[in-house]
């Protein structure tokens, strides 16, 4: 019969221990989840009590665990009366009020008290307990687990012979931010504050604590439910899953493989996921996109329904179902368990390069392309990436198969205009088959090159008269090519174009001039308010042709640095070299290679309509040389004037 109690923490670790299991995600919080716990606590009035959530449980007896290895240390607590459980549910809620409890203790002397006990009776009541020559924590993960080396040592401060084997993961960097954030907030709030804070961490926050006692349900009750604000992911609950399949699962073909066994392979799967995930923490790795693109290469894909892969996976692929019933349409057994885990922990090392190429042993020029690639939009190519590299095609190889997507994403979605979506199913179906061998690299890219510039008895994908009609329409819109997709994109690589020209060393990273506002980061050269004599004189046209010569192409220009505005529309010759504020000579002629460029065309220190049809031609140009496309043609369907918005007289 299960158990419900209304309890405090004092009262819910009263004589108690409690292991979060291994089919438990780890610990997921992030700021938001945190400032509403700690809100909880500040506004919570004096003498008053506040329901904080359902705490579900499952105890754990002596002999159920007497004979695994991980429990060996503790054994000795439940001969001293403790109780221990397994947290299905309200780890995230624990888990915070420890380290914040832990923070407070740790601002106090050893004899010092706090809420009428002392700090020693209060680490031994929350934290950990002393037995000879080791230390039994009365609440944690269980061990052979990162999180639980990183908790040990980094929140409670205890040392560990093991600790350097872990690796970190998306769930330790969230715990060290937690360490932080109630570091930050103890320090802030005074000595008596301080003392109704944990007063009401410990006594005044009430839960529904529920124990349950039913062995299996205690895998559907974690599919079940999520924590506040934080749902769990796709990925998380097919760990849980898999993790619950192992109880059911039995080959007796293979003697050598066990139950056991495969429980542990799945934790190193899971293990290693979120290490790579969680590997740059400036750029943590969402985890159903993970999952959601590696079921695109290994099954095939299905975009009749949303979330179809997690309904795939967890409704017809891997449930209790395809073990029993020998008709099952998907047979499911230790082998395809073992052999889905395996890929996934293969290949989230490579998602993990194909975000982060820096960190790849893959040539320069292959880091440079996945750079081009990140910075572009990866589209519907990640799934053929990630499987030419866990098929481990040569350098070669993948580098042309890494230009032939870039073309297509560039062609197709930039310049052509085409939705985003466009051939999606048939590259993921590609991917499919070039994992499992259906299909080499070479078909493969060859295939994405048809579908640019197609052949006699296909049409392309890239139409050089759709970009010229979307040109029409924005420069209809006053807006030309200031508001085209690609002009950030197209901008980036004509500068490396100019800077490998001149072989010069690069002068403006990427990730710094994006992360610019729009008018920051790209100039007008012929300024948006052009009411000085040296503009009027030149560009004696009306306001719509005017503006059309404001966002033609050759009139935009990358900068190094962000201008003063006010000197943005000043003449030429001060924007080309002018004298700062501490009398350096600055200006385009000494900014990026475009800005050079620039200066070196307005030398004669006058920018006219026709320099910017000009420079706008010899971009266009580079654009055919770069992607291998024509936009004109001997019919006059095609002009690259109409395209540059300049089909007028100058």
């Amino acid at each position: 019969m299960a158990k419900n109690n209304i309890l405090s923490l004092v009262e819910i670790f009263n004589e108690s221990i409690f292991r979060i299991p291994d089919f438990q995600r780890g610990f997921s919080w992030e700021e938001s989840q945190l400032d509403d716990f700690w809100e909880d606590i500040i506004l919570l009035k004096n003498g008053r009590t506040h329901y904080t959530g359902l705490i579900t449980v499952e105890q754990l007896l002596k002999e159920n665990v007497s004979e695994i290895e991980k429990w060996k240390e503790d054994l000795w607590l439940f001969d001293a009366g403790q109780k221990a459980y397994h947290v299905i549910d309200g780890q995230q809620r624990l888990t915070t009020m420890i380290i914040l409890i832990k923070v407070i203790l740790d601002t106090l002397d050893d004899n010092e008290s706090i809420s009428f006990k002392k700090k020693k009776d209060w680490v031994k009541k929350f934290l950990y307990v002393e037995h000879g020559l080791y230390t039994s924590f009365i609440f944690g993960y269980e061990k052979d687990n990162p999180s639980d080396e990183y908790y040990r040592t980094n929140i409670l401060g205890q040392t560990s012979s093991s600790s350097d084997k872990y690796p970190e993961t998306l769930y330790t960097n969230n715990l060290h931010n937690a360490l932080i954030y109630f570091k930050d907030k103890v320090r802030e709030i005074g000595s008596e504050k301080k003392q109704e804070v944990f007063t009401k961490v410990v006594n005044r926050l009430k839960f529904n604590f529920y124990e349950i006692d039913n062995d299996l349900d205690v895998y559907v009750t974690f599919e079940t439910m999520n924590n506040r604000g934080k749902p769990l992911s796709n990925l998380e609950l097919l760990k849980n899953r898999f993790i619950y399949l192992t109880t059911l699962v039995v080959d007796d073909k293979n003697k050598d493989y066990n139950q056991e066994r495969l429980r542990k392979d799945i934790n190193e799967t899971w293990k290693t996921i979120y290490e790579y995930l969680g590997k740059n923490k400036d750029q943590i790795l969402p985890d159903d996109e993970f999952l959601r693109n590696h079921w695109i290469m290994y099954y095939k894909y299905d975009r009749k329904e949303a979330d179809a892969f997690s309904k795939f996976l967890l409704n017809k692929r891997f449930n209790a179902k395809n073990i029993f019933d020998k008709e099952a349409k998907y047979p499911l057994g230790f082998k395809e368990i073992k052999e889905y885990s395996d890929s996934l922990r293969e290949s989230v090392k490579y998602w993990y390069l194909i975000h982060n190429p820096h960190d790849s042993s893959f040539n320069q020029e292959i880091v440079e392309w996945l750079q081009k690639f990140d910075r572009l939009g990866f589209s519907s190519f990640t799934p053929l990436l990630m499987s030419a590299m866990t098929k481990g095609y040569n350098n070669d190889a993948l580098l042309d198969l890494l230009k032939a997507a870039e073309k297509f994403n560039f062609l197709i979605f930039r310049v052509t205009g085409r939705p985003s979506n466009t051939k999606n199913s048939h590259f993921y179906r590609l991917a499919h088959d070039m994992y499992w061998g259906n299909a080499t690299i070479n078909e493969v890219i060859d295939d994405i090159n048809l579908n640019i510039y197609g052949d006699d008895k296909h049409d392309p994908w890239f139409s050089a008269l759709d970009f010229q009609k979307n040109c029409r329409d924005r420069f209809q819109k006053d807006e030309g090519f200031y508001s085209w997709s690609g002009i950030r994109y197209f901008l980036y690589e004509y500068e490396l174009h100019l800077q490998k020209e001149s072989g010069g060393i690069q002068k403006v990273d990427w990730s710094d001039w994006v992360a610019r506002k729009k008018d920051r980061s790209i100039e007008h050269i012929y300024p948006q308010s052009a009411k000085k004599r040296c503009w009027t004189i030149h560009f004696k046209f009306n306001k719509k042709n005017r503006d059309r010569l404001l966002n033609s192409l050759g009139n935009l220009v990358l900068i190094s640095r962000s201008k003063n505005s006010e000197l943005q529309n000043r003449c030429f010759k001060e924007k080309r070299k002018h004298l700062d504020r501490y009398g350096n000579h600055v200006g385009f002629f000494n900014g990026s290679f475009s800005e050079i460029e620039v200066a070196e065309v307005g030398r004669d220190e006058e920018w006219t309509p026709q320099k910017i049809q000009k420079r706008g031609r010899k971009m266009l140009r580079f654009l055919e040389k770069r992607w291998k496309v024509s936009l004109e043609d001997d019919n006059s369907l095609l002009n690259i004037n109409d395209i540059l918005g300049i089909d007028f007289d100058l």
